[in-house]
């Protein structure tokens, strides 16, 4: 597979991800409270900014409107001062006029003047509360610095008010101060000294979206625990080792019914298929060995009145001879495909413990090896298991030792290694013979490939026994393809040939 077909493979699994679209949505739901979060705190300060400055431009025409009265407070009535607070103090706008005599300290003022009036041990508990506030202090030491403020204050009957101006006029040496300020209700549409969240209106709308994300967090939740329970059932199904299994029964998605059928439909044919195939296999094997039985039985009348010195006679009935072997082995061949074709349509599996099947399978294998000159040693390790059909593996397992017993010379031995790799349970059958020719590699697990030559010019009478077909190979691939295994082969360093079956733990 080359570089453009994995990233085009890699584009295209990225793009249908169920899961990278789930958590590109969970993103968007924990994005979105911050952005709002962020917008509205900036359109809050921008709002206050806003209220802010008009209040500020409010405090010094407030201030522009007293300056008169400031400088003929001596010689003018109480009442007059009192009267222009009352004129200029609109819209729930607090207004105090302050004053600082000259030489005094830096907050040495007195309260002259409020609007709305207020009793004089009010006015002097809040211009201590306005002294520790240190607001005096933005004003020392020439009284010319107005001051705009956003500044919180609970005033002495604890109501929370905001001071939003304090606009200082100097005159014959006296600093009068204009103080405004409002209650936050009023100064902007919304509140603007209590977080937004407090807002009820916020509160609805947080309400609705966490809402609407719990739904929809929900619903793949759901979805997701319903399609992990769609895997297990097809996995079962296809597992066959926990008995039969109807997804139909399995399924809990309403739309996915016809979905269920269809499938349970798709295994009831995979398993008539499967049982078709094996019927038919015995059958035709049968339908054919019957004539053939009948030609081998009509031989021997022939061979025994034949005279021994009519050679041409003779050839005859060896190339028939041979012949009808020939036809049997394959008739016997093509079975054994049609077998291993069924067994691997749907084969059952559950998890075997393949280091005591393999123990069990290989207790008298040395035995037949030694009658042949030949040797086997085994490395087999504890507590293997894997996903397998114990008929499909013990055909596996014998067909690699006799191939590998086919190649390897007397007095040599066949290796047979059980080991775990990661989660995969590895089989590996090597022997010392001759190898394979990398022309040869790729096709070794072909159907009717073999790399032993039948003797042309062999004498005698010829049994199946010693017929090779190239099927051997072949059965072992279909059937490790079937358990969802793989089988490779390779040359050995120093000479032989070794087969690694790797099965899912």
């Amino acid at each position: 597979m080359d570089a453009r077909t994995r990233s085009r493979r890699l584009y295209s699994s990225l793009f249908h991800s169920f899961s990278l679209k789930l958590l590109f949505l969970a993103t968007i739901l924990l994005t979105v409270p911050v952005i709002l979060y962020w917008q509205f705190q900036r359109e809050k300060q921008e709002q206050f900014s806003f209220a802010r400055n008009a209040a500020s431009r409010k405090g010094l025409e407030i201030a522009e409107m007293l300056g008169p009265h400031f400088a003929s407070f001596r010689n003018e009535a109480p009442q007059a001062l009192r009267e222009a607070l009352a004129a200029v103090a609109i819209d729930n706008t607090s207004v105090k006029v302050l004053m600082r005599p000259p030489g005094g300290a830096a907050d040495d003022f007195v309260y002259i003047a409020s609007e709305p009036s207020l009793p004089a041990q009010y006015l002097r508990q809040e211009s201590l509360d306005l002294v520790r506030s240190g607001v005096f202090k933005r004003l020392a030491p020439s009284c010319d610095r107005p001051a705009d403020l956003d500044l919180p204050f609970v005033n002495s009957e604890g109501r929370h008010e905001i001071l939003t101006s304090i606009t200082p006029i100097h005159l014959d040496g006296n600093c009068w101060v204009v103080v405004t300020s409002q209650n936050p209700a009023t100064l902007a549409r919304v509140p603007l000294d209590p977080p937004f969240w407090e807002n009820p209106a916020m509160r609805t709308a947080g309400a609705i979206y966490f809402l609407s994300a719990a739904l929809v967090i929900w619903l793949f939740a759901h979805m997701w625990m319903n399609v992990a329970r769609f895997r297990k059932a097809a996995r079962r199904i296809r597992m066959r080792g926990a008995g039969a299994v109807s997804f139909y029964e399995l399924n809990t998605i309403p739309e996915l019914t016809r979905v269920a059928e269809d499938f349970d439909s798709l295994v009831n044919a995979l398993t008539a298929s499967q049982t078709f195939i094996a019927q038919a296999a015995e059958e035709n094997a049968h339908a054919f060995k019957t004539p053939l039985a009948v030609i081998a039985q009509s031989l021997e009348p022939l061979k025994r009145s034949l005279a021994t010195s009519d050679a041409a006679g003779q050839r005859s009935l060896q190339v028939i001879e041979r012949s009808v072997v020939k036809l049997d082995s394959l008739v016997s061949a093509s079975r054994d495909m049609g077998r291993a074709a069924a067994e691997v349509v749907y084969p059952e599996r559950r998890r075997l413990d393949l280091s005591a099947f393999a123990k069990r399978l290989l207790r008298d294998y040395d035995t037949v090896l030694g009658a042949q000159g030949k040797r086997l040693v085994v490395t087999i390790a504890e507590g293997i298991s894997a996903y397998a059909n114990e008929d499909l593996l013990e055909v596996i397992i014998e067909n690699l030792l006799e191939n590998a017993a086919s190649f390897t010379p007397p007095g040599g031995a066949v290796d047979f290694r059980l080991e775990k790799i990661e989660h995969i349970a590895r089989i590996r059958v090597a022997d010392r013979g001759p190898g394979v020719d990398a022309a040869m590699l790729p096709r070794i697990f072909d159907r009717y490939v073999s790399l032993r030559s039948q003797s042309a010019g062999s004498k005698g009478p010829v049994s199946a026994a010693g017929q090779h077909d190239g099927l051997g190979l072949w059965i072992v691939r279909r059937n490790v393809e079937g358990l969802g295994g793989a089988v490779t082969g390779r040359n050995r360093e120093g000479g032989g040939f070794e087969i690694i079956v790797d099965l899912k733990g």
